[in-house]
């Protein structure tokens, strides 16, 4: 089996050097006016459906004819207060 050896060259260098400015220029490029672009999109996107979801909400609520009654069902078993298995509370003096 023959071994490939490339040995270091002058153009090599420089085509290292060139690919790697490249490169760079281009991330830097990338991060200069498209990666604000997308977020300002992505941004305007998530307030329009944000906007949208509380206005439908807003409606729901001014559809309400006066005088009507709505009640909202509250589970019963659903335990709001602390979790009786968390443990018990002791009372402790501080000791000087």
């Amino acid at each position: 089996m023959q071994a490939i050896i490339q040995e270091a060259s002058v153009t090599g260098l420089f085509r290292l050097i060139l690919i790697v400015l490249t490169v760079y220029w281009v991330f830097n490029l990338f991060i200069r006016f498209v990666l604000p672009h997308m977020m300002r999109k992505y941004v305007t996107n998530f307030q329009n459906q944000f906007s949208s979801e509380n206005q439908r909400k807003q409606d729901e609520m001014n559809r309400k004819k006066e005088g009507e009654i709505s009640i909202t069902y509250v589970d019963k078993d659903k335990n709001t207060g602390p979790n009786p298995d968390a443990g018990d509370y002791v009372e402790y003096e501080e000791v000087k």
